[in-house]
């Protein structure tokens, strides 16, 4: 356990808020992006996906190479770089050399956010953690949540250049609190470097990898369409569906203060129970998501249980392998990335074969899939309980 101070968790906090609203933010001003520098909005796109994409690629190597490094300046450094590239965004005047200057935070993405989870999860005795890591899953939720409305509203009242200013000024206020609030201490390494890659070679990791792509890509995938179920399958208003994607995103924060208290009490029910809530959910979207009181009660209950469901996906791939935390987070981090874009595509397919309302039924085959790999996850740990 670290040497900790009661703002430490709020400062790791306020840094993944900082940092997902820098990611995910740019999904609310594509189309100024693309007016501004005078490129088509599918174009304009790559702003998002370029981040997206590296950090599913380096996700894996970069964070336990740093390990043997001072955790707080390794945060500082990686707070550093968004600040920093944020502000030259703003005077940037040329698509490809802002495209340069969302790639280079992306290689920092995974490093700082796998220090985050690590240190929230020193912060407190080891049976605690899922409650520490629940907490930055709510600044996860937040960042997602408040991240892109806020940089829509901020561009479209003032200029593009004041939401990169606000990426900027938010990273930069994380840092000082860094610099303040976090104890300069190495990270608790129980493993050497080579020691951590060699976890790889356990058959429970990738199966709980492919349980988190799955997982995730069947929350995302459905979340990534949400707007367009709502307006063409619900037939509601943008007004009320911008306020559905703000309730569900606040229900996702209650998911994750159950999550914290669930998977200490019952992992092992958490893991059982919200596949198969999902999946009748998803279910009764399909069936009932036409009516528009019944679309709204629907999808905050599913909230609730994608926000336990975030913390369940990062719990699956961490708890088997304690011994390489850094490595963990990082697999969990890139399997959740790749789990977006498989859960888009495969939505997207379903939608364009047979219409918005479909996208539920590919998130359902998706969740299924899960169940059977959490199974497979679950035969082998208790093999790797008898073997001992």
């Amino acid at each position: 356990m670290i040497k900790t101070n009661p703002l430490l968790l709020p400062t790791l906090m306020l840094g993944v808020f900082a940092l997902l609203s820098m990611e995910l933010g740019m999904m609310g001003v594509l189309p100024i992006v693309a007016e501004v520098y005078n490129v088509s909005v599918a174009d304009a796109g790559w702003v998002v996906s370029i981040f997206a994409l590296i950090v599913a690629l380096v996700a894996p190597i970069l964070p336990p190479l740093l390990t043997k490094y001072d955790a707080k300046k390794v945060l500082l450094f990686c707070l550093l770089v968004f600040s920093v590239s944020s502000f030259l965004a703003a005077f940037c005047t040329n698509f490809i050399v802002l495209l340069i200057l969302r790639a280079i935070p992306a290689f920092f993405h995974p490093i700082f956010c796998a220090f985050a989870f690590s240190m929230a999860a020193d912060s407190v005795p080891h049976n605690e953690s899922p409650k520490a890591i629940a907490k930055i899953f709510i600044a996860v939720s937040a960042g997602m949540t408040l991240g892109v409305p806020l940089t829509s509203f901020i561009a479209s009242n003032t200029n593009l250049e004041m939401s990169f200013i606000f990426f900027g000024a938010l990273n930069f206020l994380s840092l000082l609190a860094t610099l303040l609030f976090i104890p300069n201490q190495k990270q608790e390494q129980k493993a050497p470097q080579n020691e951590q890659f060699k976890v790889l070679a356990k058959p429970i990791v990738w199966v709980s990898v492919i349980v988190v792509m799955l997982l995730n890509g069947a929350m995302f995938g459905f979340y990534s369409y949400m707007s367009e179920f709502l307006l063409n399958f619900t037939q509601v208003s943008f007004n009320l569906i911008s306020a559905l994607l703000l309730i569900y995103g606040l229900s996702n924060v209650i998911g994750n203060f159950i999550a914290g208290k669930s998977l200490v009490s019952a992992p092992n029910a958490t893991l059982r129970i919200v596949p198969l809530s999902l999946i009748a959910l998803y279910v009764a979207l399909f069936f009932g998501g036409g009516n528009a009181w019944g679309a709204s009660v629907i999808l905050i209950i599913l909230g609730i249980f994608a926000g336990v469901g975030n913390n369940m996906a990062q719990f699956v791939v961490t708890s088997p392998i304690p011994e390489a935390k850094e490595l963990a987070n990082g697999l969990f981090i890139s399997a959740a990335n790749i789990g977006i874009t498989l859960g888009t595509s495969l939505c997207g397919l379903f939608i364009s074969l047979n219409g918005s309302r479909f996208a539920v039924l590919a998130a359902v085959c998706l969740v299924i899939l899960s169940i059977i790999f959490l199974m497979l996850r679950g035969q082998i740990l208790i093999k790797s309980k008898e073997a001992k």
